[in-house]
């Protein structure tokens, strides 16, 4: 893990560099506000990288945690209400029956399929009320706001399932682009997730 947090951090500041010194090149050539523009867009590469660097720690330790949780799981009920799935969306009993039910599980495979089952169930449940539904380990996401509930909880679903980093890394990019043309187009600027 600390070997490729190395080689993330060497990345990121090779990208960093790069774009300031194209940044640079540019705000000699147009002279004026350039050294302020310039110094703008600097702090956006670098909140960027550092955005993407913390998304992708938070979600490959959430996925480690939810796995580790998943096989290791001896006994059902000290499973804590903010690692159940949807559990801001479920009353004290539906909780109390769903470490019932997962204690109950003869096997591995019958719990997962318990625990399918209970996802689909919550994600319908978010998506009827209009709600959020955040899996255990997520938080705030890049430019959340420029999104509907549906959206959020259709990205948290996909990001949650990748398998490898690359594959997370790829996603978030492609997702911050997005978020990052629909607030150009509405002359925004997009807060950083925090």
């Amino acid at each position: 893990m600390t070997y490729k947090m190395a080689i993330s951090v060497i990345v990121a500041s090779m990208l960093a560099l790069t774009s300031m010194s194209s940044l640079a090149g540019q705000g000699q050539r147009q002279g004026g506000n350039a050294g302020a523009d310039r110094m703008q867009q600097v702090d956006r590469a670098r909140s960027y990288d550092r955005d993407r660097m913390q998304d992708r720690d938070r979600i490959h330790d959430a996925a480690q945690d939810r796995d580790r949780d998943r096989i290791h799981m001896q006994d059902p009920s000290k499973i804590k209400d903010q690692d159940i799935y949807g559990n801001e969306l479920m009353s004290n009993a539906e909780r109390k029956q769903y470490r019932k039910q997962i204690g109950a599980a003869k096997s591995q495979q019958a719990r997962e399929q318990y625990q399918a089952k209970h996802e689909q169930m919550m994600q319908q449940r978010a998506l009827s009320q209009g709600k959020d539904l955040v899996p255990p380990g997520q938080g705030p996401m890049y430019g959340g706001e420029f999104m509907t509930v549906q959206e959020r909880n259709q990205y948290r679903e996909q990001l949650r399932l990748l398998d490898s980093d690359p594959e997370r890394e790829q996603f978030q990019a492609q997702h911050r682009d997005r978020i990052n043309q629909r607030a150009n187009a509405l002359g925004l600027e997009v807060e950083e997730a925090e």
